[in-house]
Parts: C-alpha cells; structure tokens; sequence
C-alpha cells in the first residue's frame, strides 16, 4: 500500500515560489551622476521589471501609493507586516543601482512574511539603462529565483 501512496504524493501539486508572492515596490538608487533627468525614464522602468517579476513568477506588485499610505518611513517592519497583511506568504524586495550608463546591479531579498526571515537573496549585473535591457534582467532576475527556490 505504500508505493500507490507515494505515487500519489508524487503527483501531488508542489507549492510553488510564487504562491502567496507579493512584490514590493522596486527601488533605484542611482549614483552615474549623470546630467540629464532620467527620473520619468526610470520610474517607468521600475514599473517594467515589476511588472515582468509579477508575470514570470505569479506574483502580485502592492502599488507605491499603498506603500506611502502605509508605511511612510518604509522601514523593514512595516514594509513586511503590509505585505503579509494582503496575503503574502512571501515578499520580495528588489533594489536596482546604476553605477553608470552601461552598469546597473539588481539586489533581490525573498522573504517569508510569516517567519520574517529571508528566503533567498540575489545579486546581479546587467548592461544598459534602457527598456529592453530591464525587460531581460527582469526574465532573468525570476528564472534564478525560480531555479533557487
């Protein structure tokens, strides 16, 4: 009897990294010192890589308006109560530095809510400050938290 019972479990559904996913609002630091303002062209693309987070990993993006209602100082406590109060399991958090025109780093830290410890966290580079380039670190941002998880 117990080979039809691991069979079964076997093709029971495994949870998934993106069940109960929240992603928090991307942040940007950016230290290129350069002289034009980006800041439209940054913002939209903090939207971009949220929004291809939310759609390779099944998570939900909490909007920044929710985030500065909520939790005006952004400290890591409120920022994980918020999240786990919508009905996260897990948060993650994604910070975006760009060193220069070319050089931009992603620093991503998931979280269980539930136990407030970190999960996972990554860290990688990608060429170029432009849409298409945040689009495929985006893709592959999830692809390595999926493999991890």
């Amino acid at each position: 009897m117990r080979k039809p019972l691991l069979a079964l479990s076997l093709l029971a559904p495994l949870p998934t990294l993106a069940e109960g996913l929240m992603i928090a609002p991307l942040k940007l630091l950016d230290t290129s010192h350069e002289a034009r303002d980006q800041s439209a062209d940054h913002d939209r693309r903090q939207a971009l890589l949220a929004s291809v987070l939310a759609e390779e990993m099944a998570g939900t993006p909490v909007a920044p308006g929710e985030v500065a209602a909520a939790c005006p100082r952004e400290t890591a406590d409120c920022l994980v109560t918020l999240l786990r109060d919508q009905g996260g399991d897990r948060g993650l958090f994604v910070v975006v530095q760009k060193s220069s025109t070319l050089i931009l780093q992603i620093f991503a830290s998931l979280v269980d809510l539930k136990d407030e410890r970190l999960i996972l966290h990554k860290e990688l580079n990608f060429r170029g400050d432009n849409d298409e380039a945040w689009r495929r670190a985006g893709r592959f941002l999830a692809r390595q938290l999926r493999e991890a998880g």
